[in-house]
């Protein structure tokens, strides 16, 4: 997938995707749209950079460090400042510096590019993402590149490349054929030790060894294969694809359980290698089809639900894979768990492993180096620098042991290099497969069914890895790429490929790919010198491995395998949560010491139980106490007695999927919320019995007490004579509980069961169990079968709404069963009105029968019938209406006010249910106040709900009234004024309510 780059330009060496700046204490991790959100660190990505012209060296360093802006979906748009795209082509997560999935590959440091065209471009503002970064963590700003970080001196880096993208760029202004094929050449010179050494990996059995020359051919001609097809078939024409890192482990593991079961059954060393070589060729074809089935049927995103613990675990098993396969190698011992590292505790291992080590160092130091390059005469070195490294070290070798007088045969028997095989043609290695006229009975076919799983597993990395690799590129690409035709791309050349006889798995190589690229690569010529460069060492009589000192390869092992479990084991540290670090320690080590697809499969079953446990976390959390308010508009007394009983009942609010996993943690927490309605009559009793001094303040307002039923609120439930009542009310009061599934999107079976022993809990306990909003089909239907709903059991109530106007119901018939309240009232009069509200805006004595009588010429008198539009919402606003008889229904949608649609055009897909509310009035009522003292279209629309009579005053008729019955007027302003803020009392706590249900 990805090989180490080295960017001229900045101060970043990559390595499988992941960007390390040295200088800094800062690690900034690829691009992977698919486990972005795990590994974000900054919320706000930074902006790239506008500019024209082509590319400066350091421009296309720069680009490395580029932070995109992960989202979802899968092609993904160019960003409004330069075209680049974000990762909206596959997956999902957001964040500025996600990781990316890394493997064994070497990747070219950027050579400079030709200069071309417009230069410059103005620097974006600052911005304040390295105000928000970690301590010690550098962060690339719009404008900066990374070599800017911690090196203030330096000059000003050009700006990345223009809208228009980096392709276009190249076939503008790009320095030609000669260009494409010098990278040409050079990727080939970096694919060749690599080939080998995934031979080594695979082919790691003993069983094996004296055919390791022959099968490294194999993986030549399976990269040739994959070039030819990427180059073929790709959109982009700077495509590379070879044989993919990431099945490795999964192919060595086949071909390794393929030689113990043909040794244990006793089975020539030719029929084990045969039924290998079949077994991997029938595996990369299922391979390469299902992951074409995959792309032709758009189902990208599914092998994507792959745990970020368990692919980091697998990841890092294959960094200490490759770690101890290449020193294994190089000193020729076993090793594979952690106490094997004890084999080399001898001379001849450490004399091997000193030099390795040195290798390894040079290796590491080169690409260190090569940054350094950047905007010095040495600049156009750096892409030769790690080519040069990888030729040095075999030519070092050569010449030591020829200044020492050890022929080559002499080194092989000391272990330094491999043995050496005689040449042999090409077709020589189809022989391998021990077929011979067209039969398959030299093929051990039980082995080849066992290694069925391994063979599903491979297919879901592989796809995994490629999704991953098309969505990097994607977000380096200046235009927008077809996820699931470059995911076909893939399918097809593993078909292709194992059609050959080569049963590698391949894929894209990301960082080739962006190389490249970036390069200024705009042929196909290029993807041809590739592919006929590694089928000329296929073709060749010899095999060259043998010619390659053992410490080369395990220098090249050791390399890749440091770096990747670095990334995973280590670094990942601070780029997940803890409990996901240990999870994918967990599964790391469960590979290390049970086998490849048990130790996959413990990690997947962590995952999921991690999941279901963090899950049921944010259920329970996502429940809350609300508010419980109707929305019916009660008198004043009532609306007393109902503030005083709303402490008998509870309203639970639940949201998510309610399983197993939580559904026990809600019935304790609802538990709590019951023992709390138990707890709280003595102390709900006292705070709301008012101070001495205000008892009994309603008797001396005025001339005439209002009757009861009608009172001037709380002060009524405390008077003398009445104060025991509404205590006995309140303890004889029912108590309620009540769930509101309107945010539940699901429940399974034993949620159900367990909200049917809360029942039975809170029925022993007193309390009534009440259901609203539940929606789902499948929920009622198990809390049906459960006994939790029903005739004899729970009340469920359409809307949360219904079932608190049920429990205020017989709030309010228990108070006037023990006298606190009046029968309902069906008439108020103005007079009586006045009385209730206007006493805090007249004097002492006031008759407000008199009063009344005073107002009453002021209004008409109108007779409504059911359905009769009292207001309607958007015409002028000039009328107060007050409700004498009857009740009036009023629906209120605030997204759909008529100055709104003026000014914003709302999509009708949101004017829905959800956002109107309706409100009932009954007699006393007041409508249209607000809107006329604001002199604003009215805001909601008023119906008659049964036969009522209403009291209608005109604008003109108080102003009227103003002027000739000042003290009157003052009356009235006073009613409009007290039952407009009682009214927005109710309104608040209502939409408390349903905001707190709705959140």
């Amino acid at each position: 997938m990805h090989r180490p780059t080295l960017a001229p330009g900045a101060h970043s060496l990559q390595l499988g995707g992941n960007v390390l700046h040295y200088g800094s204490n800062s690690l900034h991790l690829g691009t992977s749209p698919i486990i972005a959100s795990f590994f974000s660190r900054n919320k706000s990505p930074a902006a790239p950079v506008p500019c024209t012209g082509a590319p400066s060296p350091s421009q296309l360093g720069d680009v490395e460090t580029g932070a995109v802006h992960p989202s979802s979906g899968v092609t993904p748009p160019a960003t409004p400042h330069t075209g680049r795209p974000s990762l909206e082509a596959a997956g999902s997560g957001s964040g500025a510096l996600p990781m990316h999935m890394s493997g064994p590959r070497l990747k070219m440091a950027l050579p400079p590019a030709p200069q071309g065209g417009a230069q410059g471009g103005a620097q974006p503002p600052a911005s304040p993402l390295r105000e928000d970064a970690e301590e010690g963590q550098d962060v690339c700003l719009p404008g900066e590149t990374a070599s800017q970080l911690g090196d203030d001196a330096r000059p000003e880096e050009e700006p990345l490349l223009a809208k228009g993208g980096k392709m276009a760029a190249g076939k503008a202004a790009g320095p030609g054929i000669g260009n494409d094929i010098v990278y040409g050449l050079i990727n080939s010179l970096v694919g060749i030790p690599t080939m080998i050494s995934f031979a080594a990996i695979i082919f790691k059995d003993e069983l094996y060894a004296p055919r390791l020359g022959q099968l490294a051919k194999l993986a030549f001609l399976g990269s040739a294969v994959h070039q030819a097809v990427f180059t073929l078939v790709s959109t982009l024409p700077f495509a590379v694809g070879q044989v993919q890192d990431v099945g490795l482990i999964f192919l060595s593991a086949m071909a390794t359980s393929i030689a113990g079961l043909c040794t244990a059954e006793g089975l020539t060393a030719e029929e084990a290698l045969g039924t290998t070589l079949v077994t991997l060729v029938i595996s990369t074809f299922l391979v390469g089809m299902l992951i074409v089935l995959v792309g032709y049927l758009k189902l990208a995103s599914l092998v994507q639900y792959v745990p970020l613990p368990v692919v980091g675990g697998y990841l890092g098993y294959v960094g200490f894979f490759c770690l101890a396969a290449g020193i294994s190698l190089a000193c020729d011992v076993e090793i594979g768990s952690f106490a094997s590292w004890g084999n080399l505790a001898n001379v001849d291992a450490l004399s091997k492993l000193a030099p390795t080590l040195a290798a390894t160092l040079l290796l590491w130091s080169t690409m260190k180096f090569a940054p350094l390059c950047a905007g010095t005469r040495l600049a156009p070195l750096a892409p030769l620098l790690l080519p040069a490294a990888l030729v040095a070290i075999p030519a070092a070798f050569q010449v030591t042991i020829m200044a020492m007088g050890v022929s080559r045969q002499q080194a092989a028997d000391a272990g330094w290099v491999l043995q050496p095989t005689p040449g042999t043609p090409f077709w020589d290695v189809y022989r391998l497969f021990n077929i011979s006229d067209w039969s398959l009975s030299g093929v051990y076919w039980r082995a080849v069914v066992t290694q069925a799983p391994k063979v599903v597993a491979l297919f879901f990395v592989c796809a995994f890895g490629s999704s991953l690799d098309v969505a990097a590129i994607q977000a380096e690409s200046p235009e927008p790429l077809d996820f699931n035709h470059e995911l076909q791309t893939v399918g097809l050349s593993n078909i292709v490929t194992a059609l050959s006889g080569a049963g590698l798995t391949g894929s894209y190589i990301f960082s080739q790919t962006i190389f490249s690229m970036r390069a200024g690569v705009h042929t196909r010529l290029h993807g041809w010198i590739i592919a006929c460069a590694e089928m000329a060492v296929f073709l060749v009589p010899f095999g060259i491995v043998q010619y390659m000192p053992n410490l080369f390869y395990g220098a090249l092992l050791a390399l890749f395998g440091i770096e990747i479990t670095m990334d995973w084991l280590i670094h990942s540290y601070r780029k997940v949560a803890r409990a996901e670090f240990v999870l994918l320690w967990m599964t790391f080590l469960a590979i290390i010491y049970t086998d490849l697809e048990t130790g996959i499969g413990a990690g997947v079953i962590f995952s999921v139980v991690y999941f279901a446990y963090s899950y049921a976390k944010v259920t329970v959390r996502a429940s809350a106490v609300i508010p419980a308010r109707s929305a019916v508009l009660r008198g004043p007394t009532e609306r007393a007695v109902l503030d005083l009983m709303t402490a008998r009942l509870a309203a639970v609010s639940l949201s998510g999927y309610i399983f197993f996993g939580s559904s026990v943690k809600i019935s304790d927490q609802v538990m709590a919320v019951a023992r709390a309605l138990l707890a709280a009559d003595d102390d709900v009793l006292e705070a709301s019995t008012p101070h001495p001094a205000l008892q009994g303040g309603a008797a001396n307002s005025g001339a005439r007490r209002p009757r009861l039923g009608r009172g001037a609120g709380e002060e009524a439930l405390w008077a003398p004579g009445v104060r025991e009542r509404t205590r006995a009310a309140f303890a004889a009061a029912p108590q309620f509980v009540m769930l509101d599934f309107r945010m539940v999107r699901g429940l399974d079976a034993t949620a159900a069961q367990t909200f049917g022993t809360l029942r039975s809990l809170l029925q022993r306990q007193g309390i009534e169990l009440l259901i609203s909003e539940l929606s789902n089909a499948n929920a009622a239907a198990l809390l049906t079968a459960h006994g939790v709903i029903g005739p004899d059991a729970c009340r469920a109530f359409d809307k949360a709404e219904d079932g608190v106007h049920y429990c205020e119901e017989r709030f309010l018939e228990v108070a006037r069963r023990h006298g606190v309240l009046g029968l309902p009232e069906l008439r108020v009069t103005l007079a009586e009105a006045l009385a209730t509200h206007a006493t805090h805006v007249v004097s002492e004595g006031t008759d407000f029968a008199q009063l009344a009588a005073d107002v009453r010429p002021y209004f008409t008198e109108a007779t409504c019938e059911p359905g009769t539009v009292i207001i309607e919402a958007g015409e002028p606003a000039r009328t107060v209406h007050f409700v004498e008889e009857g009740r009036v229904l009023v629906a209120a949608n605030f997204l759909n006010l008529p100055e709104a649609q003026r000014a914003v055009d709302f999509p009708a897909t949101l004017l829905t249910d959800s956002i109107e509310w309706t409100f009932q009035f009954g007699p006393g009522a007041v409508l249209g106040a607000s809107d006329l003292f604001l002199d604003c279209p009215a805001r909601f629309r008023a119906v008659a709900a049964e036969r009522c009579r209403t009291l209608r005053l005109s604008q003109a008729g108080l102003h009227r009234l103003t002027a000739e019955r000042p003290k009157a007027a003052i009356a009235l302003v006073g009613l409009l004024l007290r039952t407009l803020a009682l009214d927005n009392q109710h309104l608040n706590d209502f939409l408390a309510r349903s905001n707190a249900g709705a959140s």
